[in-house]
């Protein structure tokens, strides 16, 4: 796929950014002309500085490698984060903060706009499930360290565990969430100033490196 792209560009040699695109289009799909007026990209552009703003500032999340507000797939925009290195385990803390991430982007949502979009349907899926397997398989919430992920498994087209523990486990993702989406808030909140930059320039070039997103909101330290 990146040799095809190089030889569509009319290069001799395949480059690094051939061999991203060509990640991005089998990850996410080919890039798309989406005539978008200029508020949706300004939501959008916003929506993935949120992101990238919270995996930024916190201490267990990775460095942000690239953001786009160019349509690709469904996706009107991505913030791409690849794991620096392999985790064979993963702590409640780190957990909790790569949720604050994927609530970034509504966060960004209602603090710049006092509103909300359909743009987060994605994040709140990949959040739900992870606040799910914290409760039902890590042991990670008020219900402490039992493990129901066999028990919600369907027995005969029947749940083998009481509505009311049903009813429990959903109460503790929602603690969960709600935590994650309250950090994020307040993060976007504190780095307003910084998010209007990168939202600003995004508007401008489209898609940020590491090293244009760090030149606006300085190396990631934490």
């Amino acid at each position: 796929e990146a040799a095809i792209t190089a030889a569509r560009n009319v290069k001799t040699e395949v480059s690094f950014d051939d061999i991203e695109d060509a990640a991005m289009k089998v990850k996410m799909g080919p890039t798309k002309k989406r005539m978008q007026t200029d508020e949706d990209k300004k939501l959008t552009a916003y929506h993935e500085a949120g992101h990238a703003i919270l995996t930024h500032f916190q201490k267990e999340t990775d460095p942000v490698h690239r953001i786009s507000i160019v349509s690709r797939g469904i996706a009107l925009g991505y913030t791409l984060i690849p794991p620096q290195k392999d985790k064979i385990h993963e702590t409640k803390r780190h957990l909790l903060q790569r949720l604050a991430v994927m609530m970034g982007g509504r966060a960004a949502e209602e603090v710049v706009f006092n509103e909300m979009t359909t743009g987060a349907s994605n994040d709140f899926e990949q959040a739900t499930n992870v606040a799910r397997a914290m409760v039902v398989d890590f042991g990670m919430s008020e219900l402490g360290p039992v493990n129901y992920g066999e028990d919600e498994k369907s027995y005969y087209g029947q749940s083998q565990i009481s509505q009311e523990m049903m009813a429990q486990i959903d109460v503790e993702m929602r603690k969960i969430l709600e935590l994650a989406h309250k950090q994020a808030v307040e993060m976007v909140t504190e780095k307003r100033k910084l998010l209007d930059k990168v939202a600003e320039e995004l508007m401008i070039k489209e898609s940020l490196d590491q090293d244009e997103f760090e030149a606006i909101v300085g190396p990631k330290t934490v």
